[in-house]
């Protein structure tokens, strides 16, 4: 926490500097911040009021008297000392709003799980590990597919396990490695069973939203009404309403967070993480613990009054990818900077080529040196060629917008660029559950790249996994590799990096950079230094990550990389 003293207390804000920063947006005093008197604050230790109050510098939401009152105060106003206020509007419902500047890194806030379980779509997993299972062992109880005795005997199994006991029929699991739709169930059984073992948690996960209204009408709540209603009712004969549990589906639907393990992947629900603001382009990071309590950082530095906001959806892909998940999913339309721009604030992670300025590309020349008043000495002049005969939709909110070209303007029908792009997105998905290899990504690339911009986001996932590729695949090592080939690869991967670095936070920019190869770089020493800082900052950054997330193994990756960097380094007799 920025500001904090030996004891960890937070330094004091006097009030003068609380006025200003109200003021600040319209250069005067707010008429919030006009109202902020030493007469109408009262000290949160000893009631009294204060000629010079001075405020917490962690939240700057609570006031004292004096610096003694505040230390005094500070063991029991820790626990919610946050740099954020929840504040509401009909519009958006409840929301995070920073209190004050908050720094990139800064640790904004650690929120134990509700619940969780198993994701609807999953294969058979243990009920309690969530590793896969292979039916080798069952609880003898239920009849669910567990690693062990331990496993079966574990407290986050009770809600389930007692329900089909006392259903008297036992489950029987036959489908292993593959989507199993028996699991869907458990998240909601195990939600139910908290009403009575833990009122607390039960009324917490209630006031959350469940966009009930927006999903009564959806594919998503006819095929739930199969798969979860009518099995809680008919097959484990639980007397719960049918309002109750579409409830309770719209509420983990909207709230609940995807948690990666290290062999699958499980949801869990947080109360105040629930409350971050989607955005495409978020200012947060999150990530999870080893108790898995949610862990969010700012990813940017963050300025006192803007809202805190976490991407609910994958941030390489295209808007209308995007859009369509959010709207299943979580029952709204994103209407963030990125998703309002046609070229997605430069990235043209959706755009397409068009075929008539591909084959009248013209040539590109210096630019003259003419100044303003001056005639044209007929020479060509550079062309822009990073928007050059690119074409995306002229109004990204819409579906049906037509799509033009922003050089020639010529028209594209966006029927056609959905199944263009649903062709190609179906290839892409058959070449990452083949074997994928260097030359049949190559080969993918070769064949769409013509069509769709080199930056459209399903030819970067597809460049993210060349990119590992290069320098691990058989014949494709380090050392096996060509000029031609690195070349290749540093290429790709620094592409991918531009663009993570508009679209994606500090965090996942780092992990690109760690995973990507290029660090640390042997082209040449000409890169050494570049390459040392990248990794440093790589280090620093994923060392914010816990060793049981993905990003916590490659911040321990990339430490052990650093050192055989400046190892290398040394060797080579480089200095810098």
């Amino acid at each position: 926490m920025p500001g904090t003293t030996a004891g960890g207390v937070p330094e004091a804000v006097p009030l003068s500097v609380i006025q200003e920063a109200e003021g600040f947006s319209n250069g005067e005093a707010s008429a919030e911040a006009l109202k902020t008197t030493p007469e109408s604050l009262n000290c949160k230790e000893c009631r009294s009021v204060s000629k010079s109050p001075r405020c917490c510098g962690g939240c700057w939401q609570v006031w004292y008297c004096s610096r003694a009152h505040q230390v005094a105060a500070w063991p029991k106003h820790q626990r919610e000392c946050k740099p954020f206020k929840i504040s509401q509007n009909a519009e958006m419902g409840r929301f995070l709003v920073a209190t004050r500047d908050i720094s990139l890194g800064e640790l904004l806030l650690e929120d134990p799980v509700l619940t969780m379980g198993p994701k609807t779509i999953t294969e058979a997993v243990c009920l309690a590990c969530y590793r896969p299972v292979d039916g080798s062992f069952s609880c003898p109880d239920c009849g669910f597919p567990m690693c062990d005795r331990d496993c079966s005997s574990a407290e986050a199994h009770v809600p389930e396990c007692k329900a089909v006991q006392d259903s008297g029929i036992k489950v029987k699991v036959s489908v292993f490695g593959e989507i199993n739709c028996m699991y869907e169930c458990i998240m909601p059984v195990r939600i139910l069973a908290l009403r009575d073992s833990s009122p607390n948690v039960w009324r917490k996960l209630m006031g959350l939203e469940s966009n009930a209204e927006q999903r009564e009408s959806t594919e998503v709540a006819a095929i739930t009404q199969r798969t979860v209603v009518d099995i809680i009712h008919n097959r484990l004969c639980l007397e719960y309403s049918e309002e109750l549990i579409n409830q309770i589906l719209g509420i983990i639907d909207t709230n609940a967070f995807e948690i990666r393990l290290p062999d699958s992947s499980i949801m869990g629900v947080y109360a105040t993480g629930s409350l971050l603001e989607h955005s495409c382009i978020p200012n947060t990071h999150r990530t999870f613990d080893a108790d898995l309590n949610l862990v969010v950082r700012a990813a940017f530095d963050i300025k006192r009054g803007q809202h805190l906001m976490s991407c609910y959806t994958e941030s390489i892909s295209t808007t209308a990818t995007r859009q369509e998940h959010l709207l299943t999913s979580k029952f709204f339309t994103c209407k963030c900077v990125r998703c309002l721009d046609p070229t997605e604030l430069g990235t043209f992670t959706s755009a397409m080529i068009c075929p008539s300025c591909t084959k009248n590309k013209p040539k590109v020349a210096k630019k003259t040196d003419k100044k303003k008043g001056e005639k044209s000495t007929g020479k060509e002049e550079e062309v822009d060629l990073t928007t050059y005969g690119v074409v995306v939709p002229k109004d990204p909110s819409s579906p049906s917008s037509p799509w033009e070209c922003l050089t020639c303007k010529s028209p594209l029908d966006a029927d056609y660029v959905t199944r263009m792009t649903s062709v190609m997105t179906e290839e892409a998905e058959e070449l990452e559950n083949s074997n994928q290899s260097v030359k049949n990504c190559e080969a993918f690339l070769d064949k769409w790249s013509s069509m769709y911009h080199q930056n459209h986001a399903v030819l970067l996932n597809i460049k993210y996994a060349l990119v590992h590729l290069y320098g691990s695949e058989k014949g494709y090592t380090l050392h096996d590799m060509s000029p031609v080939e690195l070349l290749r690869k540093e290429s790709i991967a620094r592409q991918i990096l531009k663009v993570a670095d508009i679209i994606c936070p500090v965090f996942y920019k780092a992990c690109s950079m760690f995973q990507s190869g290029i660090i640390p770089n042997e082209m040449a020493k000409k890169l050494a230094q570049e390459a040392y800082e990248c990794l440093l900052e790589c280090a620093k950054v994923l060392s914010f990550e816990p060793p049981v997330q993905p990003e916590g193994q490659l911040g321990i990756e990339a430490k052990e990389e650093l050192r055989n960097m400046i190892k290398w380094i040394k060797e080579e007799g480089w200095r810098g």
